[in-house]
């Protein structure tokens, strides 16, 4: 048999190639959690469609305007992510062009009165604090805030 010096490199360079493609951690990947829960198309589909199975509504009884969350939320008025100093917090989606919904563009944190829950193994809890802190609402299904009524300020899921 010949083998020759280009034909075993050539391999060698294409099998290195191969490698680096598979170790190389995709974008996806790196993506936080905090920038999926602002700008993954999820947030603003109907909740019975949406891949994010836990929903805010802006009133009591599931009414006005809503946001799906996916991941948990330390702070609603401060979810930072890619490193910038500036705020960042969770707003409700923007519904009705001429006649908005209530609540639609207003910032989550102390604004939700209702709650879904649409995850077959986790609880969801909203907490009355930042830090996943203070008095919770347990949210196993569907239901109206309690403790947490325009006080809410994070958001966990709990197995």
């Amino acid at each position: 048999m010949k083998y020759s010096i280009k034909a075993n490199f050539a391999v060698a360079a294409a099998a290195a190639a191969a490698a680096t493609l598979v170790m190389a951690p995709s974008a996806h990947a790196e993506e936080p959690t905090q920038y999926r829960n602002h700008f993954s198309e999820e947030v603003c589909k109907d909740p019975g469609y949406s891949g994010f199975k836990f929903t805010l509504w802006f009133n009591s009884d599931f009414k006005g305007s809503y946001r799906n969350i996916g991941y948990n939320v330390y702070d609603f008025s401060d979810e930072h992510y890619g490193g910038t100093p500036a705020k960042q917090p969770l707003s409700y989606c923007w519904f009705g062009a001429s006649s908005p919904w209530p609540g639609s563009g207003q910032g989550i944190k102390n604004n939700a009165a209702s709650a879904a829950n649409r995850h077959a193994t986790y609880m969801a809890d909203v907490y009355y604090n930042s830090g996943y802190k203070g008095a919770v609402d347990d949210v196993a299904w569907t239901r109206n805030l309690n403790y947490t009524k325009n006080n809410n300020a994070s958001f966990a899921w709990r197995v």
